[in-house]
């Protein structure tokens, strides 16, 4: 083993190579001249030729390996210098994503409370109004009037109190919502701000301990080896690029969401939405055996599923807060969709058994909420397959259209006259259509293709499932006009939802898979609920999935 010489015992060394060699052997006391690259040790004269003269020891001159080894730490020093120069840049972007995504998620929570204190407001304004009608309705036959009117006022004040802590409710789920994903990104600038820290800190201890080992040639050829593994190994981190990705897509994250509204069905909904997040199961409600071959064919409001057997045709809703099933219609109704105008209308189409003359009679139904019937409205036809498909568009309008056919009816619920005739170019409905905020429409136009058309039907894009010929249901968030895409991955012998934008680009692949069950060969369609949920049925229960927010 090499160490300095004793204090007064020193042995006089001639200098090589312009270096002052001051460096001995333990164990002889002579000076260190070699380094053994096998055993990898610096030694001395007598060491190499009693203990390291044979194979496969190879010795080097030791001022060449102090020479090389220093030369290898200089040559690191750049690098590093470089390296840490980049790690302090970090901490500004830092601070700059910080602040953008911080004023962002406040702008967001500014919308949510400005919404809803204008209908908070509303619902005051309509209140007073209604409390001055009383008012003057009660001048007449004051006592009696009177006692009337104070029940009345008293009556309106609990009705519009509820109102009033519905929409705080809703309210305060969103900005709790806001809140969580606030808290998320928060979260998540925090880790990468402590590990873009450390990485500072490791390269300011590298850069020391270079510093102090260069000040010994003996230190320095004893922890060299460490020094440059370990300056090698966070090199190959690259901390740097991984912190700043994160960051970028936290941005990209954020800047994606957006606060949306809008009426589903006569009744108000926002949510904040716009990210892809991730999918998960959060309820699982058996469908009742007696419901054979169950298929989903609408919603009639967030929790009330509307799910029609494919054996006799009767039609059932299920609840899937209470997970109480109740049939609504017997058996041989054939509805193919159902969707609610508003509070108080059921839209219904249907599929026809017989029809004469050059009218669809029967195949789209106005029902009430008890599901008694309203009225039909009728549609010219063509063809002899009389199953038609409808949907109401953002005017409140019907649209309904009949299979195989390339003319889509837009119909006035008021006096249920058509009030425009859309012509589809070189396509046919082959199912469903569905009408976007937009004012464009969904049609279905094959077993395994969904077409987005104008008004004046125009194609404007052709959506497919992930895996091709495959058979696939096509259904819209009406709120966002995002698309969700049910398909059978053969493969994986499992269906899957590809989320779609409504110029059919793929914006995520299978969010959301399961399997089949044995007692249903057929793709049922996914429901886009008014609140952003999803429902799936697997042919024996109804799985409704909820989007979380992840980074």
């Amino acid at each position: 083993m090499a160490s300095r010489f004793p204090e007064g015992n020193q042995v006089q060394l001639r200098p090589r190579k312009g270096h002052d060699m001051k460096w001995s052997c333990d164990k002889h006391g002579e000076p260190i001249k070699f380094y053994c690259k096998k055993h990898k040790i610096p030694i001395c004269h007598p060491c190499a030729t009693k203990d390291h003269s044979q194979k496969p020891c190879e010795l080097d001159d030791i001022e060449d390996v102090i020479f090389e080894r220093r030369r290898q730490l200089d040559e690191k020093r750049p690098k590093i210098q470089e390296l840490h120069k980049k790690m302090e840049a970090l901490i500004k972007k830092i601070k700059t994503v910080s602040t953008s995504g911080s004023t962002h998620l406040q702008t967001i929570d500014n919308n949510i409370q400005a919404s809803y204190y204008d209908k908070i407001k509303s619902v005051g304004e309509k209140e007073n109004r209604m409390i001055r009608v009383i008012n003057e309705e009660a001048d007449e036959e004051i006592r009696l009037v009177n006692e009337k009117r104070e029940k009345r006022i008293k009556d309106c004040n609990i009705e519009r109190e509820k109102e009033r802590q519905i929409i705080k409710d809703k309210e305060a789920k969103l900005l709790s919502d806001a809140k969580k994903i606030s808290e998320i990104v928060s979260k998540k600038i925090k880790d990468l701000t402590n590990k873009n820290q450390h990485a500072i800190n490791t390269i300011k201890n590298i850069e020391s301990t270079i510093t102090r080992i260069n000040q010994h040639d003996e230190t320095l050829v004893n922890e060299a080896p460490q020094v440059l593994a370990s300056i090698d190994e966070n090199l190959s981190l690259n901390v740097h690029q991984d912190v700043s990705d994160c960051l970028d897509r936290i941005q990209s994250e954020v800047e994606r969401m957006k606060f949306v509204e809008g009426e589903v069905g006569g009744e108000y909904y926002g949510r904040i939405d716009g990210y892809i997040g991730k999918w998960e199961l959060v309820k699982s409600v058996h469908i009742p055996l007696v419901i054979k071959l169950p298929r989903m064919c609408g919603f009639i409001s967030e929790d009330e599923i509307c799910v029609r057997s494919e054996l006799n045709y009767a039609m059932y809703v299920t609840n899937t807060n209470t997970q109480h099933t109740e049939k609504v219609i017997n058996e041989g109704a054939r509805i193919t969709l159902c969707a609610p105008i508003d509070s108080n209308i059921i839209l219904c189409g249907k599929r026809g058994d017989v029809c004469k003359g050059y009218r669809l009679d029967g195949c789209i139904t106005l029902y009430d909420r008890q599901w008694n019937v309203i009225r039909d409205i009728a549609i010219p036809r063509y063809g002899d397959d009389y199953s038609v498909y409808v949907d109401f568009d953002r005017d409140g309008m019907i649209i309904a259209a009949q299979y195989k056919q390339s003319n889509i009816y837009v119909i006035n619920p008021a006096d249920d006259k058509i009030v425009n005739t859309i012509t589809m170019q070189f396509k046919v409905v082959k199912g469903e259509i569905q009408a976007l905020s937009s004012g464009d429409i969904v049609v279905k136009t094959g077993f395994d293709e969904c077409t987005v058309i104008s008004r004046s039907g125009k194609e404007k894009a052709v959506i497919h499932p992930d895996e091709w010929n495959s058979l696939s249901q096509c259904r819209v968030d009406k709120l966002t006009d995002t698309l969700y895409n049910v398909y059978l991955d053969r493969a994986r012998k499992t269906y899957a939802l590809d989320q779609v934008s409504r110029d059919g680009i793929i914006q995520a692949r299978r969010i959301v898979e399961y399997v089949q069950s044995d007692s249903s060969d057929r793709v049922s369609p996914c429901l886009v609920t008014p609140s952003g949920n999803l429902v799936v049925c697997d042919g024996d229960k109804l799985l409704l999935y909820k989007k979380t927010f992840i980074l």
